[in-house]
């Protein structure tokens, strides 16, 4: 609980945050509750992708909601609604997950920590959040368990990511054995979840002492804010698809390679059947793949991709601020049987194939 001589203002405390932001030029781009999240700086990308692969990045994440859930049926209820196995997750641990649709389809992209025995904590994409809870909400009738946001009176999310973030949060008293530690006499909840194979800190932070912990992480040598821009190049890199981007409302988890976002095992869920259908006795008629596209290609998000002349599906992440031995890196969705081949892709029918593409790291 937050100390009764401790008022809460989230709006003051957005105000707070979003001055360090603001001092470097920030795009901020609004989401529910009025919480910003820094989409871009001015003229710093380099200093930021720099930062999240040779240092530490601070990325503001305040406007994810937080919903609890916590009681007896916690996690038989949430179990039912999406599609990893949460009963299995370890207490300070930190899993991806999905709520499809009855057809299968995805309809939120989630990551879900359980921070107690008895309670999971729905980490949503930013502006998803009340869309999330309402859907809870809806489904929960007479199990026994409670839902609440946190964002509102507990806490909100500040990550930390690169090579040094483990050191960074270990020198401001992160117990790497224990998830839950007190920074400035409250409870902090730090969980490793790396970012492909970048370090990533996802830490849970009182409302009381979220401007202090922002404050003494950016006082570290080699740590800064990092924006949305330099993340999504970072993960590109990494091999990620992000929900909105690479996929939609419209496609199956097996389409977006999210492999590691489902439990065939675990039992029934929205979504359930559709999805075993299409594991044990067929495929979907698309699939997101990992592109490495010459250096001096001109392309970006967007861009049609073809073979031998025929148009074949689209880019849909591209990143050209990180160099990958001649190559920049991408992400696309193209035709299934295209993606199982390894024949090159072009960005015109009368260029020549010179793109290559493999499975992302995550594909079922």
């Amino acid at each position: 609980m937050v100390s009764s001589h401790f008022k809460v203002n989230l709006m003051e405390i957005y105000k707070k945050i979003d001055e360090h932001h603001l001092k470097l030029s920030a795009n901020i781009q609004e989401f529910e509750a009025g919480a910003g999240m820094p989409i871009s700086y001015s003229d710093r990308l380099s200093e930021e992708i720099n930062l999240l692969l040779k240092g530490c990045g601070l990325f503001d994440l305040k406007a994810c909601w937080l919903i609890s859930l916590r009681g007896p049926d916690a996690g038989i209820f949430l179990q039912g609604m999406v599609t990893s196995n949460v009963l299995e997750l370890k207490i300070g641990n930190i899993h991806s997950s999905l709520i499809c649709g009855n057809k299968g389809k995805i309809l939120h992209h989630l990551l879900i920590l359980r921070r107690y025995s008895d309670e999971w904590i729905v980490i949503c994409d930013p502006g998803e959040g009340r869309a999330v809870g309402t859907l809870l909400d809806k489904f929960h009738i007479r199990e026994d368990f409670k839902i609440s946001l946190l964002n509102k009176e507990i806490m909100l999310r500040l990550d930390l990511i690169g090579p040094f973030a483990g050191d960074i949060l270990e020198k401001m008293g992160f117990d790497k054995k224990n998830s839950q530690w007190v920074f400035e006499d409250n409870k902090i909840f730090s969980s490793r979840y790396n970012l492909g194979k970048s370090s990533r800190f996802i830490n849970l932070i009182n409302l009381k002492d979220i401007q202090s912990f922002f404050h003494k992480a950016l006082k570290f040598k080699k740590v800064d804010l990092i924006s949305l821009e330099a993340y999504d190049s970072v993960r590109i890199a990494e091999g990620i698809p992000r929900a909105g981007v690479d996929y939609t409302r419209e496609n199956f988890p097996q389409e977006a390679a999210l492999g590691n976002h489902i439990s065939y095992n675990k039992g029934c869920y929205i979504g359930q059947e559709p999805h075993a259908r299409m594991y044990h006795r067929g495929h979907p008629n698309w699939l997101s793949v990992w592109l490495k596209i010459p250096f001096k290609s001109s392309t970006n998000a967007g861009s049609p991709l073809f073979q031998n002349g025929k148009l074949i599906g689209k880019i849909t992440s591209f990143g050209d601020d990180i160099n990958d031995e001649g190559f920049h890196r991408g992400i696309a969705m193209i035709r299934y049987e295209i993606a199982k081949g390894d024949q090159p892709l072009s960005l015109d029918p009368n260029q020549d194939s010179l793109i290559k593409h493999e499975l992302l790291p995550n594909n079922i």
